[in-house]
């Protein structure tokens, strides 16, 4: 049960952050799709810098739980899996294949760039 509170409370944390940072670029006029990627490369950039620093952490006495807090409930939250699948769900609705295409490679690529990233930093 404690569990499920850790990645309950990292959860509301991770939507919430990521209502407050949609609503600020949206106020700058950033494309859905580009807001989308920003979230998604910044938390993507978060859980490699996150996991590299995991191991200095498990001498804690809720390392644990603070795993479960972090990589699954804050992040899991914040980045937007389901945001993403829906944009090429309606691009390939609409029959625009190759923007969908673009949009899952670039997306893809940048998200696995950021996650190597933060790995690379936390391990320097």
């Amino acid at each position: 049960m404690d569990e499920i509170l850790f990645v309950s409370i990292g959860a509301i944390l991770g939507a919430n952050i990521r209502f407050k940072i949609s609503s600020k670029l949206e106020k700058i006029t950033v494309s859905k799709d580009f807001l989308i990627l920003i979230i998604n490369t910044f938390a993507s950039f978060c859980l490699g810098l996150f996991l590299s620093l995991v191991e200095q952490l498990r001498a804690l006495t809720y390392y644990y739980q603070l795993v479960l807090f972090f990589s699954i409930g804050f992040l899991g939250s914040l980045s937007s899996f389901s945001s993403f699948v829906n944009d090429l769900f309606d691009l390939c609705l609409r029959l625009k294949f190759i923007r969908a295409l673009k949009l899952f490679i670039i997306s893809t690529s940048i998200g696995i760039i950021a996650f190597a990233f933060g790995l690379f930093l936390g391990n320097q």
